[in-house]
Parts: structure tokens; C-alpha cells; sequence
């Protein structure tokens, strides 16, 4: 059986609040010597859902789109969750990986540099470059004709967008489940069809369930 791994990325593979974290950190240091108090006032701001840009467009004296641009398109200091490298080097090994995310091309693209995961990829879809978003079917077909398997399995995270076209499709689907930090809250009210086949609290029993050793 030629099984092919296929990834959600934001929240699914790392920690989204960790790249916000970087980009603050790479943010504070273009606008202030004193880097380390900016970047804690702009979390504390964060935490409080106080809008962080516009403070610092009153406050520097800076455009918008400077800030934009310097939280998109930073090198960003991020890490997987663990035990997720346990899953990928199997699949590595005994299948194929994929990746299907929204976002910016060089955004993404910064990411997954910066994890460590371009060489194992078979495909990469991302929705600025295929100009569709999930669950728009095209993305996960793209998936389908660059590899080859006849088992698909799909971890994400968002119940939105994620399992929908997936389970259409046939493939097993996996929810990893907020711990408390995502950037976009998980809702679970939504109908069947929206749901995954499996909810797991972590990728370490993401990797009992895929009897990966």
C-alpha cells in the first residue's frame, strides 16, 4: 500500500503563536534599540487584543504595509511540535509527504524553510500560487496527481476547511487539537460532514495511531 502523508501547516506542524512571536521579535528590532521592551509591550498588547499595528504606526511613525511586510515575509525562528519529525521521517522513508496550506507563497515558503521540510515534500500546495483556498477541491487534487498513492491520510486542524473535501474524497482524516494556543480557535459545532475521523490531542499519539515506532 503506497500511503501519502498530507499536512496541513499553521498550528498543525508548529505553533502559530511562535512565528508571531518571531515576527515581533523581527519587528521590535527594525523599530527600536530598545528591542527587547518593544516586542514585550506588543505581546502584552497582543494578549489584551489591543491592535499592536496601530500603535506602532502612531507610535514610530511608520506605514502600515512597512509593518505588513516585515511580519510576512521575516525569517522566521520556529520549531515542529514534538514527535512530529517521528511521523515525517517514517513517511519519509515509507511513503510520500505533502503539504496543503493557505497563505503567501514566500510566506510559507519562509516556513517550511525554516522547519527543516523542503527535501522531504513530494508537493507543495499553497493557495496564493494555486489561487484557490481549502477546501476548494483543486488543492487537495493537485495533491493527487503529483503523487502516488492509493492511501491518503490528512492532519489539520481547522474543522472549517480542513476535513471537508478530504473525507469526500476518501481519505482518513486527523484533527490535532488546540492546547490552548492557536491563532484561529477550533470549533467543533459544526455538521458531521465538516468533522475529522480522529481527534487527537497530540503528535505523539497521532504516532501510536499510525503505528509509527
Amino acid at each position: 500500500m503506497n500511503k501519502v502523508l498530507v499536512l496541513d501547516l499553521d498550528d498543525t506542524l508548529y505553533s502559530e503563536l511562535n512565528y508571531l512571536k518571531s515576527a515581533y521579535h523581527s519587528i521590535a528590532s527594525e523599530l527600536s534599540d530598545n528591542n527587547n521592551q518593544l516586542y514585550e509591550l506588543m505581546l502584552s498588547k497582543y494578549i489584551n487584543s489591543e491592535d499592536v499595528f496601530s500603535f506602532l504606526v502612531t507610535e514610530y511613525n511608520v506605514e502600515l504595509q512597512y509593518l505588513l511586510d516585515l511580519y510576512r515575509y521575516h525569517i522566521p525562528n520556529i520549531q515542529l511540535y514534538p514527535n512530529v519529525d517521528k511521523v515525517l521521517n517514517y513517511f519519509s522513508e515509507n511513503g510520500e509527504i505533502a503539504i496543503v496550506t493557505d497563505g503567501r507563497s514566500k510566506t510559507q515558503r519562509n516556513k517550511l524553510r525554516a522547519l527543516g521540510l523542503t527535501h522531504i515534500l513530494t508537493t507543495t500546495v499553497i493557495s496564493e500560487e494555486l489561487k484557490t483556498e481549502k477546501p476548494c477541491r483543486a488543492n487537495f487534487e493537485k495533491v493527487v496527481s503529483e503523487t502516488i498513492g492509493n492511501k491518503y491520510i490528512y492532519i489539520g486542524d481547522n474543522l472549517k476547511k480542513d476535513f471537508i473535501t478530504p473525507k469526500e474524497m476518501g481519505w482518513t482524516t486527523i484533527c490535532l487539537k488546540d492546547q490552548g494556543n492557536n491563532i484561529h480557535k477550533q470549533n467543533f459545532d459544526l455538521p458531521y460532514e465538516y468533522q475529522p475521523d480522529y481527534c487527537f490531542e497530540s503528535w505523539l499519539e497521532i504516532q501510536y495511531f499510525l503505528n509509527i515506532p
